[in-house]
């Protein structure tokens, strides 16, 4: 990633969320924005110039007179098998024993997951990496799901093994980070053009488009890939079922400058394929339980 001038002082402010403060699993919270409404206060109220996301924590609407400005090079996309033994994802999980261990916080992996091998069993992994990582280590769980992306930023050092995203789609925004500020700021989005990457910042409107139009949250398992190839972006979406019975897959292309319209017609797409009737149901299993810790 280019820097910005090298005269500029930042200073960094600690923001406790939501998502940060309840421990229950994310299912049962509810809601959207988990990670980012109190983050985005602050920007929006004048107390922070910019606010720093992954974007695949960022909600439909984002905080009141606030744009994404910077959208930079975006890292790996895929989620990664840690712990275990194989070269790739699939291989470690395929040889785990029924009964297996597998830590995921995701409604989206546990959905794969119990498609692809139903006779393992998902549990609630939350905390920082670190945690999570101790956590495998420490055999709490047989192996971890986890993003790639995450892990590479930390410079973890971990034996992971990637899973194809072709079939482990992976969420909305996963390996971009986004860059949040307030719209009128002009100067703010001048001051970081130079880091704006115009293939992740298609990739990640075409996806954000496509989640919005599903009203994605913590509680649906979907997922959308969107990858720039020259001038062509080639969008996968899907949508599951939290115990993988069911599961609706579908793809589309186009070009750059049509991102978002790119994925509303997949999640149109997906609906008109019995996503409406899957996502219905969904959303009647997930209701959140409203009750604090």
């Amino acid at each position: 990633m280019r820097s910005l001038a090298a005269d500029i002082e930042v200073e960094v402010r600690t923001v406790t969320t939501r998502g940060d403060k309840d421990r229950r699993a994310f299912a049962a919270i509810g809601g959207k924005g988990l990670f980012v409404a109190e983050v985005e206060r602050e920007v929006a109220e004048g107390r922070a110039d910019v606010a720093v996301h992954s974007a695949k924590d960022l909600t439909a609407d984002l905080g009141p007179g606030c744009a994404i400005i910077c959208i930079p090079a975006r890292a790996t996309v895929h989620d990664v098998v840690v712990g275990g033994s194989g070269e790739s994802g699939e291989e470690r999980l395929g040889r785990l024993p029924a009964g297996a261990i597998v830590g995921t916080s995701s409604m989206r992996r546990r959905a794969l997951l119990s498609e692809a091998r139903p006779e393992l069993k998902a549990v609630e992994f939350r905390g920082n990496l670190d945690t999570r990582l101790r956590k495998v280590d420490a055999g709490e769980v047989d192996v971890a799901v986890l993003a790639a992306a995450g892990i590479e930023r930390l410079g973890a050092e971990v034996s992971s093994a990637p899973l194809d995203p072709a079939w482990w789609v992976p969420p909305p925004g996963q390996g971009a980070l986004a860059i949040e500020g307030r719209a009128d700021r002009a100067d703010l989005i001048e001051l970081f053009a130079p880091l704006v990457d115009p293939a992740a910042a298609a990739e990640v409107a075409c996806e954000r488009a496509f989640s919005a139009r599903l009203e994605g949250g913590c509680s649906i398992p979907l997922g959308c890939l969107a990858r720039a190839t020259g001038a062509e972006l080639v969008v996968t979406g899907f949508l599951g079922h939290p115990d993988g019975a069911e599961s609706i897959r579908d793809r589309i292309s186009g070009g750059h400058s049509e991102a978002g319209d790119l994925g509303r017609e997949l999640a149109e797409a997906i609906l008109a394929g019995g996503g409406d009737e899957l996502l219905a149901e969904v959303r009647e299993m997930s209701s959140p339980d409203p009750s604090p810790p």
